[in-house]
């Protein structure tokens, strides 16, 4: 895995990523800039189980753990991304709830990124997508 990096005046990642490692620098580019800085405090929850969301994440900084039932299944550090699956628009009407608990382990940085915004990097990214498509589909064949 090499090491890539996005970058926005807002937003800088680098990380060893699968998702960026796949995207060219203008896809890059795109993702930087769709992307808005949030902090969590150690123990915040930055998404939780069940709740309807529709924000896709990525991680700049700091470790979180996810939870699903209140156990813990892994941890995801800069670079990793979640909330794909709440991002993808199902259609009007409709929304997922999330299928675990994000927690932030350390003092964690996000770059968060919207629906609509979403929607249109899959829309108009196709290297993106894909890696979505391909990442969402590996999870969920995790136990």
């Amino acid at each position: 895995m090499r090491i890539v990096a996005i970058d926005s005046a807002a937003v800088t990642v680098h990380a060893e990523s699968p998702l960026l490692e796949k995207l060219d620098e203008d896809d890059r580019a795109a993702v930087a800039a769709a992307l808005k800085r949030r902090s969590y405090p150690p123990g915040s929850a930055i998404v939780s189980q069940g709740e309807i969301g529709t924000d896709f994440f990525v991680i700049l900084q700091g470790m979180v753990v996810v939870l699903r039932d209140g156990e813990p299944v892994g941890e995801l550090g800069p670079g990793a991304f979640f909330g794909e699956l709440g991002a993808m628009d199902p259609g009007p009407g409709y929304a997922l709830a999330r299928n675990a608990t994000v927690r932030a382990k350390t003092s964690v940085d996000v770059g968060v990124v919207d629906e609509s915004r979403f929607a249109e990097l899959l829309r108009t990214r196709p290297a993106f997508r894909d890696a979505i498509y391909a990442a969402s589909a590996q999870r969920e064949r995790q136990p």
